[in-house]
């Protein structure tokens, strides 16, 4: 009776587990970030995805920066490169360390945040101008992505510049992306990140010319790597079910690479061999002369949005019609963009404007979207134009062992 835990309520362990799943889906929930949740430090590939040494150098040097800065968020960290060179997937990775860490983050691209603001004062908004701005300012992490691709006007500013000095002012953990050079930005946002004693700048460099590609273009890495012959249909120790599945999908793939209908829409978790696919249809169609946009979702709303900037020598009305009526339309890891209100009111007139007009599209997704009152949901659904084709075998890049059952157990 004298020990000084008597008498005290403390959970056991099953419920001390729960309640930390438990916290982790609301900080999930609260951080805007969709299925960027997905994206962590020990999914990434240290030296990023790109061939040349110099990227792969920036990006490692970015990579243990940011992954140390994960565990003891002190001060800003300030990302820049073009768009593609892993930006916004490191800032999503240090989120969600700290979310794991029950540390609430919020991650959200500058012109959304702007929209959401400019909504705030509506009359019937859900919630309040002061209330929004207040979370914005407070959050204990706010990365705010794709700095510069906003339109510049004297509010816009004034906005940035207030959530910029309130949390330069009280040191809060702040992650900002931009593929802009600093001298560009307005000068107030310009000293704030300039100051060493408060941000350090991560350079991810910009595209080795012809590496990438243009938006739109395949990479030739992918073109040569990914390919019908190249695709193995054992899988990774693959059972036999799981084969059909894979053997099912490259002969469905096939036959609309030779006559391409409607649309495709390959299903499954990420390293299922869907990208793969896609890239070997659009080889086909290439060869034969058809023209073929192929684009990452993320990536190309990124895009999207930078036509909007002085800057861009592409006007965003001539890039979103070509992509809008291209003969063949490949929109890669649909669902992995972040789901605000710009981003899905372009998807959906993008979607929408395919399916009215049956031009032949392949997505590749995780997850089919399933909300009856979603209107990308009821195209994507629809079987007289689409045809699903679910991919149910291991990761291919998992290097672990499955374990089998021993014969007669």
């Amino acid at each position: 009776m004298g020990h000084p835990d008597f008498g005290k309520a403390r959970p056991c362990r099953c419920q001390q587990d729960a309640g930390q799943a438990q916290r982790l889906a609301r900080l999930q929930r609260y951080s805007n970030m969709g299925l960027l949740t997905r994206l962590t430090f020990q999914g990434t590939e240290p030296t990023g995805r790109s061939p040349d040494p110099e990227a792969q150098r920036r990006f490692g040097a970015a990579y243990e920066v940011a992954r140390e800065y994960a565990e003891d968020p002190k001060g800003w960290l300030l990302l820049t490169g073009s768009s593609g060179t892993g930006k916004t997937h490191l800032a999503a990775a240090v989120a969600n360390r700290c979310m794991e860490r029950s540390i609430p983050a919020l991650l959200i691209t500058v012109p959304d945040l702007l929209d959401h603001l400019r909504a705030a004062f509506a009359p019937g908004a859900e919630i309040s101008y002061d209330e929004t701005f207040e979370q914005v300012k407070n959050v204990p992490m706010l990365i705010l992505d794709g700095l510069g691709t906003h339109s510049s006007t004297p509010w816009a500013e004034e906005k940035l510049y207030q959530v910029l000095n309130h949390r330069s002012i009280a040191l809060l953990p702040t992650i900002i992306t931009t593929s802009l050079d600093l001298s560009r930005l307005e000068e107030r946002l310009r000293t704030r990140l300039e100051d060493p004693r408060l941000c350090r700048v991560l350079d991810l460099g910009q595209r080795a010319p012809g590496e990438l590609g243009a938006i739109g273009e395949l990479e030739p890495e992918m073109r040569a790597r990914m390919t019908f012959a190249t695709f193995d249909v054992r899988g990774n120790r693959a059972t036999p079910s799981e084969r059909q599945t894979l053997e099912a999908a490259l002969r469905i793939a096939r036959s609309f690479a030779k006559d391409p209908d409607g649309w495709l829409v390959l299903l499954g978790e990420t390293g299922r061999g869907k990208t793969h696919l896609a890239v070997a249809i659009a080889n086909e169609r290439l060869q034969v002369g058809q023209p073929v946009y192929f684009a990452n979702v993320p990536e190309l709303l990124d895009h999207l949005r930078s036509t909007f900037s002085p800057e861009s020598r592409v006007t965003y009305d001539s890039r979103f019609e070509e992509v809008k009526r291209i003969p063949l339309l490949v929109l890669d890891d649909l669902g992995a963009e972040t789901t605000t209100p710009w981003a899905r009111e372009k998807l959906y007139q993008i979607i929408v404007h395919r399916h009215n007009a049956r031009l032949p599209t392949i997505i590749t997704t995780r997850k089919l979207p399933d909300d009856p009152a979603d209107p990308i949901a009821s195209r994507m659904n629809d079987p007289k134009v689409v045809a699903i084709v679910a991919i149910r075998a291991p990761d291919y890049r998992s290097s672990t062992q499955r374990h089998r059952p021993r014969q007669g157990a």
